[in-house]
């Protein structure tokens, strides 16, 4: 999951990838949905620091610019230009419908848990992170561990597998599918080889991965909602294993993509890795938001600076924070032995909406806009990087692989 508002983290509303409680369009109505006694879903720490700072929340709501014929006035190479960059025609979206949520899964008792879930740690997002000696605060200088070969060899195999978790859910992704069913195979894949399933409990979290459908930017909580043939899908995996915890994450198609729907999960996937390959020892970070950009602006997408990767390691959510826009944020060079997730959320049409659900974590889009994201968990070596998660899942053939099965 990214890291959202990074606010101060020494108290009051620390910002994690959540969001937070903003009324819905009219006609949405309430989503119910059923939940053990120790599942509920409180307020985010984005929702209470966008209640102490209504022009930050109007700000950030606003609709997206709409653009204006030029004219007839206008030359006719720049009338060309400018319709060329206007893409192609938009797609109608609806929001999609959520289902029901089943009780929380339980995790066998001799599985190692994170530190996060000892008691006096945050139950409830507004309560703000878990504190431990890396986490982001903007009231200091930032710090970031630099991790020994121990502590690397851990996270490589944290790494491994969730990717290996990942490809799982993927070949699951498949119409008439649910996210429900995904949740309970990564679950129990997890826990199978003797890790935990790191977004479960997390600041409230009720489930053991993240499944955004079409129109949910981030943090879609796995539900009974039937898959249906043209969704995309976000799945988000992070396991805790040896102390230490691995993070990605991929798109996957249900059964055969739109054309636009295609685009969109494709520029995602290179605005990421045009992240990714700047970095090295010696690279400033705000180098990774401006490689981002390009891929951005070249897709027409919009991408939200507030929905950032983060540092990782025995803790969730650390220092750095991984901007994916052009940003002055200065938090030194990368070094040797530094580990973060790069995870960019790419929204069509250059859209820039978005709004809560009741539920405090589900994060879309107000227009039904549809959005794509790819993770990977990244070390900084002597000589480049390595992707602790990679390599790359082919999402594009695990999806037909999933949909020609379920299909035969």
């Amino acid at each position: 999951p990214a890291m959202v508002l990074a606010l101060a983290a020494g108290g009051g509303a620390a910002g994690l990838a959540a969001d937070g409680r903003i009324s819905t369009p009219a006609g949405w109505g309430r989503i119910e949905r059923q939940r053990a006694s120790t599942s509920a879903l409180p307020l985010s720490p984005l929702a209470a620091a966008c209640r102490s700072n209504e022009p930050l929340a109007r700000r950030l709501r606003r609709a997206p610019a709409v653009c204006l014929a030029a004219g007839a006035a206008a030359a006719a190479s720049a009338g060309a230009a400018a319709k060329a960059k206007a893409g192609k025609r938009r797609v109608r979206r609806q929001h999609i419908e959520l289902g029901n949520m089943t009780p929380v899964r339980d995790v066998p008792f001799l599985i190692p848990r994170p530190p996060y879930l000892e008691p006096g740690n945050p139950t409830k997002p507004e309560q703000g992170f878990p504190k431990h000696e890396w986490l982001y605060s903007e009231k200091r200088k930032t710090r970031i561990q630099i991790k020994g070969p121990g502590e690397i060899e851990a996270m490589r195999k944290a790494g491994a597998l969730a990717r290996e978790a990942l490809a799982l859910a993927g070949s699951l992704v498949y119409p008439g599918g649910t996210t429900e069913a995904i949740d309970a195979a990564v679950h129990d894949f997890i826990c199978a080889r003797g890790a935990y399933p790191s977004p479960l409990g997390y600041m409230g979290y009720a489930k053991s991965v993240c499944t955004s459908v079409n129109d949910v930017i981030a943090h879609g909580i796995p539900d009974d909602r039937i898959l249906e043939q043209g969704d995309i899908i976000n799945v988000d995996v992070t396991v805790f294993l040896d102390g230490h915890h691995g993070d990605t994450s991929s798109m996957f198609f249900v059964g055969r993509p739109k054309r636009s729907a295609y685009e969109l999960c494709e520029a995602a996937l290179r605005a990421r890795d045009a992240g990714i390959a700047v970095c090295g020892p010696g690279v400033d970070f705000r180098e990774v938001g401006k490689a981002i950009d390009k891929v951005r602006e070249e897709a027409g997408c919009h991408c939200s600076g507030w929905l950032r990767g983060h540092g990782i390691g025995s803790y969730f959510h650390g220092s750095p924070v991984i901007v994916p826009t052009t940003n002055d944020l200065d938090q030194g060079l990368m070094q040797p032995g530094m580990t973060f997730t790069v995870e960019p959320v790419l929204v069509e049409n250059n859209d820039d909406t978005w709004e809560m659900l009741e539920d405090g974590w589900t994060l879309r889009t107000e227009t039904a806009a549809w959005s794509a994201q790819f993770e990977h968990t990244v070390l900084i070596t002597d000589t480049g990087h390595e992707l602790l998660t990679g390599p790359t899942i082919d999402y594009k053939a695990v999806s037909a692989a999933a949909a020609k099965k379920a299909s035969s």
